[in-house]
């Protein structure tokens, strides 16, 4: 075959791929499925996922959630497999150091959460650098933390666990030194786990402020999403359901 015409060849392919891809991304989008890097019954997609049902719903699109582990609930929404990020911090792409490029935000704040210090003993740390000679347990995928525990400390002293409960399991039993947590997640557990009633918040170390995240695929949506949350915001039904997430 001559080189003249594999290049016609290969033209002809882009030209039918391209062709193809606008039909698809023509057609209305009836469902998504998110996923979460925490399980669905803990304080952020408590929250969160009846907040997106209501915003989809009003846009005709059904919504589905779904929890898998921090990492592969990124690698599986950045392929495109699942359709988006229930929760991740506004400057994702900055803490994860701008490996999940094809997740976009969508622009309005679901949530403020507080990562705090979590210890079996009063400790003086009030900031990021004070844990420095610590031993840090926190869950894995959280990049936000990830990032700060980083610039403090080295590799031998950071540890991560599957979920926020092994983390605090680890610390119940010496471990290490302090869990990372967000606050309310954190309290919540010690809570409703006897065996780590001697545990303590030490400090509260910074707010984020957590929002959802599409798949690029679904660009033309993630607008509307936004403006329909913020519309919820006015007409009570954000609150509403916050109030709900918090009484159950």
């Amino acid at each position: 075959m001559s080189q003249s015409v594999k290049n016609t060849l290969e033209y002809f392919i882009v030209i039918m791929l391209s062709f193809f891809t606008s039909i698809t991304m023509a057609e209305p989008i009836s469902q998504v499925r998110f996923s979460g890097g925490a399980p669905l019954d803990s304080y952020q997609p408590r929250i969160i996922v009846p907040i997106l049902t209501e915003a989809f719903q009003r846009n005709g699109i059904k919504f589905d959630a779904q929890y898998h582990p921090s990492l592969r609930s990124l690698k599986m929404s950045n392929s495109g497999i699942m359709d988006g990020q229930l929760h991740r911090v506004y400057n994702f792409h900055q803490v994860s150091a701008g490996k999940y490029p094809n997740l976009i935000r969508i622009e309005s704040k679901l949530l403020s959460v507080s990562v705090a210090v979590f210890a079996r003993k009063s400790l003086k740390i009030n900031t990021w650098d004070d844990l420095k000679g610590y031993t840090v347990i926190y869950y894995r995928g959280r990049k936000n933390v990830e990032s700060q525990l980083k610039k403090v400390l080295p590799v031998e002293k950071i540890g991560k666990a599957t979920t926020d409960h092994q983390a605090f399991r680890v610390l119940a039993v010496g471990g290490a030194d302090v869990v990372i947590s967000e606050s309310t997640q954190g309290k919540q557990i010690i809570a409703a786990n006897p065996q780590l009633a001697g545990i303590i918040e030490v400090v509260k170390l910074e707010e984020t402020e957590i929002y959802a995240y599409i798949h690029k695929k679904h660009k033309s949506i993630a607008s509307k999403i936004a403006e329909t949350i913020e519309q919820m915001k006015q007409d009570g039904t954000f609150e509403q359901i916050i109030e709900h997430a918090n009484q159950n």
